[in-house]
C-alpha cells in the first residue's frame, strides 16, 4: 500500500523560506500521525543546481528531466497529496502539472487556498476536499489514514 503523502506547491520564483515552511510544518504534524511524508524540498534545488552553469543548457535540461522523474515517481508512490493552491503562494506551473498527473492516477488530492481565491474549474474537477486553513486540511490529510 503506498501510504505516503507528497507535498505540492510553487517552488518557482519563490523563497526558500517560502518553499519549506508550510512543508515542515505539514511534515511534522503527519509525521507525529505515523503518516510519512515526501517533501520534494528535500532534494538540492534545482535553482541552485542551474545557477553553477547558468549557461549549459544540456546539463540543465538534463537536471530539469531528472527532477520531472524523481518528483513523479514520489508522486506515484503516494497515496494522498496536500497542495498550496493559494493565488498568492506562487506560480505554480509545476503544481498545476503535479495535480493533473495526482489526478490521473487517482490519487486523494486535498487542496489548501485561501477564501478569496478565484475559482478555477480544474482545481475544483481534481480535488477530492479543498480548505482553507492549513490545520484543517492536514486533519483532512490524517483521516485517509
Amino acid at each position: 500500500m503506498k501510504e505516503h503523502v507528497y507535498l505540492i506547491g510553487p517552488m518557482e520564483d519563490c523563497t526558500v523560506e517560502h518553499m519549506t515552511g508550510w512543508r515542515n510544518d505539514a511534515s511534522d504534524y503527519l509525521e507525529e500521525l505515523g503518516v510519512p511524508v515526501y517533501d520534494p524540498t528535500r532534494r538540492v534545488s534545482f535553482h541552485d543546481q542551474m545557477q553553477d552553469m547558468p549557461q549549459d543548457t544540456y546539463r540543465n535540461s538534463n537536471i530539469c528531466k531528472r527532477i520531472f522523474k524523481q518528483d513523479l515517481q514520489d508522486l506515484a508512490a503516494s497515496r494522498v497529496v496536500l497542495a498550496d493552491v493559494r493565488r498568492s503562494s506562487g506560480r505554480g506551473t509545476g503544481s498545476s502539472m503535479e495535480l493533473m498527473f495526482a489526478h490521473t492516477q487517482n490519487k486523494i488530492i486535498v487542496l489548501w487556498a485561501n477564501v478569496d481565491d478565484p475559482i478555477h474549474p480544474f482545481m475544483e474537477a481534481v480535488a477530492t476536499e479543498k480548505h482553507y486553513d492549513l490545520k484543517d486540511a492536514l486533519k483532512a490529510v490524517g483521516s485517509y489514514y
